[in-house]
């Protein structure tokens, strides 16, 4: 475990570095990101100056939303973005690459790519966490955990979906919708999703863990929904993990000499 972690710590390393080399497009994408995150702030923040509230729901909370929501999507991108890309190796018969090396398959193809962006996405976060709420020792806690957490729920939903990939063929739009509609819920307030689509954020769009749980956890503590949310990565990590390796052994190669410099 020490030697993949260390690993892993390279790997990210090397694909930051690589991106440096350019480093005005680098300095750009992270930037660009950043006033990506604080535009869709500044909506809502013209959004609850015309209604003070959604339900209870107020702009104090879409900050908290938004701390976690870019955290969590940060560091799972900058970590594992080449999660997002099984599909297209599978669809192009291009994931031999990954099995000929000697760590684990999964392990192999998260890692291969950082998304550079994700950095502004990340650094927004933080920055909304530290100067919009009241930081203590524990609330500090509290947003490191929450965001380990709800990066790997996140990473396992990708995964998940990406896998079907192995069992359907062709899932590659599919699965970069249901992305999609998952990254689009996580920063809406909770109090406007009723009906079926709750259902859904609580289950197979597991929205309710990787925004709005750490959210309640962090106005008003609660051990069980702590709990449960740490629970909940470790389960979905699980589940995403058996569906790609027994997905993985209906994989057909595309019998192509594929070179990975």
């Amino acid at each position: 475990m020490f030697k993949h972690f260390k690993l892993s710590l390279s790997l990210i390393k090397v694909n930051i570095l690589s991106a440096m080399e350019y480093r005005v497009s680098f300095v750009l994408q992270v930037i660009g990101m950043l006033i990506n995150d604080v535009g869709l702030i500044f909506m809502w923040y013209i959004f609850f100056q015309k209604f003070n509230s959604v339900n209870g729901w107020q702009f104090s909370d879409t900050i908290l939303v938004f701390a976690v929501s870019c955290a969590n999507f940060g560091l799972f991108r900058i970590i594992a973005a080449g999660a997002e890309e099984i599909n297209y190796y599978i669809n192009r018969g291009q994931f031999d690459h990954f099995l000929t090396l000697p760590k684990s398959p999964l392990w192999q193809v998260s890692l291969s790519t950082s998304n550079i962006s994700a950095i502004g996405d990340f650094v927004c976060g933080i920055a909304l966490f530290f100067f919009f709420t009241d930081v203590t020792w524990v609330t500090t806690a509290t947003f490191v955990i929450a965001t380990v957490a709800t990066a790997v729920t996140m990473y396992s939903y990708v995964v998940a979906t990406q896998s079907l990939g192995f069992y359907f063929g062709n899932f590659e739009e599919t699965a970069e919708r249901l992305f999609g509609v998952m990254l689009g819920l996580t920063f809406y307030p909770s109090t406007s999703i009723f009906g079926f689509l709750k259902l859904l954020t609580f289950t197979i769009i597991p929205v309710f863990f990787i925004s709005w749980a750490p959210v309640s956890i962090l106005k008003i503590f609660d051990w069980r929904l702590f709990i449960g949310m740490i629970a909940f990565a470790f389960v979905s990590f699980l589940i995403a993990r058996t569906l790609f390796y027994k997905g993985l052994k209906r994989y057909e190669s595309g019998n192509l000499i594929h070179v990975k410099l």
